[in-house]
């Protein structure tokens, strides 16, 4: 009986410890993220496109709720990113109507690789966003809009 007892322990410690494992390993994805840069912030407010970078943002051409610039060598995988054309008034303007930014301050941030290689710039009131890895060079930038319910209705 007492052996038993112990053999049933074991199997639920041992299913426990494979659960975890499972569960751990599917969160390990591929994903950036940002970090906070004071240079890249005033890069933005002086409306300055560096070279070597495209140029997106998300939301409405009204409101954007961010402005990224991807590395040349990266591929923007989102559909919900538009491109800005390089030297176009639109960026000024953009950066201009950021949503939220009559209430926060907008924040420039590079955007990170997994291994903390910066491929990229972000520009927002909002300070945070999901960013995955494909291959190839494939970045996926979210949205950082979440809209609650109150919003919706």
């Amino acid at each position: 009986m007492v052996r038993r007892d112990n053999i049933k322990k074991k199997i639920i410690v041992y299913s426990i410890l494979i659960m975890t494992v499972i569960v751990f390993s599917g969160c390990s994805g591929s994903y950036g993220k940002l970090r906070g840069s004071s240079e890249i912030t005033q890069t933005f407010l002086q409306k300055q496109m560096l070279p070597g970078y495209n140029y997106f943002y998300d939301g409405r051409a009204a409101i954007p709720y961010a402005v990224v610039g991807i590395r040349d060598d990266y591929v923007m995988t989102s559909k919900f990113w538009t491109p800005i054309k390089k030297d176009s008034s639109q960026f000024g303007r953009l950066l201009d109507w950021l949503y939220g930014s009559d209430i926060w301050d907008p924040h420039g941030a590079e955007i990170l690789d997994p291994e903390g290689n910066p491929i990229g710039i972000w520009f927002s009131a909002y300070t945070y966003t999901r960013i995955e890895f494909g291959p190839e060079n494939q970045v996926n930038v979210f949205s950082p809009y979440v809209p609650t319910r109150s919003s919706i209705l």
